[in-house]
């Protein structure tokens, strides 16, 4: 009976050993969409009367940029219906590539300093582009296909970890100075169609 834990300990690996671990399950691509990109809404969130709603909220990462710099944004879509919502989106997608080209349901609209409201144009993602060995490698464009159950969030891919907030692809550059003022709208072709708040940036020196 001594012997016993002695037995055990050197048994403990041998029983280790012939355990078989299940192999970890692979994720579709719609499946590892929805775990980046999806959030949950709150627990006392209730849905909007309508059966099928969107709402978009559009977020400026500073509320001042030099003249020439990107505008840095993250965009927020929440499901805020009684229905699900399907978003799909070729590639380049704006929700993950922040790419504004392509037949994508997305547009920005931009009102610069004495100037009238106009769509911004796109500007094609180079994935060849040489970067500087220090920035992160950028992911290849690819499409987006989830459904947003009710109260659930779509929100845009960051630049990268921790960092929510991307540059916007756009050929406009921002140079003149003053307050720009800027929106989304989000309007596919025979789906749900839905328009953000207006940020204002301000281009400084």
């Amino acid at each position: 009976m001594r012997n016993l834990p002695w037995l055990f300990l050197l048994l403990s690996p041998l029983l280790a050993s012939c355990r078989r671990e299940a192999p970890p399950v692979a994720l579709t691509p719609q499946q590892e969409d929805r775990k980046e990109l999806l959030r949950q809404p709150r627990e006392d969130w209730t849905p909007a009367t309508a059966g099928r709603k969107l709402s978009l909220l559009l977020l400026a990462e500073r509320s001042k940029i030099r003249k020439g710099e990107p505008f840095g944004y993250r965009l927020e879509m929440q499901n805020a219906g009684r229905e699900p919502l399907p978003v799909k989106e070729d590639a380049p997608s704006f929700i993950k590539d922040g790419s504004l080209c392509g037949s994508n349901a997305f547009r920005l609209y931009a009102t610069p300093p004495k100037g009238k409201e106009r769509v911004l144009p796109c500007k094609p993602v180079d994935v060849a582009e040489v970067r500087p060995s220090t920035a992160p490698a950028r992911r290849p464009p690819s499409a987006l296909d989830v459904t947003l159950l009710p109260g659930e969030y779509l929100l845009t891919r960051g630049s990268g970890p921790g960092k929510p907030f991307r540059p916007l692809e756009t050929a406009t550059a921002f140079e003149a100075l003053g307050t720009y003022r800027l929106k989304a709208v989000y309007a596919p072709e025979g789906g749900v169609r839905a328009e953000s708040n207006t940020v204002e940036v301000e281009v400084v020196p």
